[in-house]
Formats: C-alpha cells, structure tokens, sequence
C-alpha cells in the first residue's frame, strides 16, 4: 500500500488547447483523472480470534488488611491553605 496514491490524478495526456489564452483563460491546468492505482483509503484488516475470551479485568483480590476509615480525609486544624493560579495568553501553549 503506497500512501502517496491519490484518488485522483493529472492526465499527463491531456494537452493545452491551441486556442487557449493564458492573460485571457488564465493558466491552463490539466484535467484530473481517476487514479488506476489508487486501491482505496488503507484499513487494518481483522482477523477472527477463536481464543478470545472477552474485555480483560484484573482480578479482585480480598486484602485481610484492609480497612475502610471513613475520616481519613478529616483535620482538626488547617494553619493555611494554597491555591494554584495559572494565567497565559490565547494561543500559546
């Protein structure tokens, strides 16, 4: 598969008319033509997999030591709190 080939091509046969004008018609371009070559846009091909055994998971495992605490997240006391301020300009990045 070349990536290059296009759907559609310049008629390298196609030659300026005698009567054409270029300061009249303006510049003269070749018609386009269907590419022979062009095999279509490329696509991964799929093949069957009889061994598949469906979407992967980890498997879950039990923790003996786990514990669930519900105030983790809690303090008696903040001495400060910080905040992140970002500006920038539209555009830049």
């Amino acid at each position: 598969w070349v990536d290059e080939d296009q759907k559609r091509i310049v008629d390298e046969s196609a030659k300026k008319p005698d009567d054409w004008d270029d300061e009249e018609d303006g510049e003269w371009e070749a018609p386009m033509i269907d590419n022979p070559a062009y095999r279509g846009e490329w696509y991964v091909k799929r093949i069957s997999n009889p061994a598949y055994k469906g979407f992967w998971e980890a498997k879950k495992i039990a923790n003996p030591e786990y514990e669930d605490d519900e105030e983790v997240y809690k303090f008696d006391d903040f001495g400060f709190i910080g905040f992140d301020l970002w500006q920038g300009e539209g555009g830049g990045v």
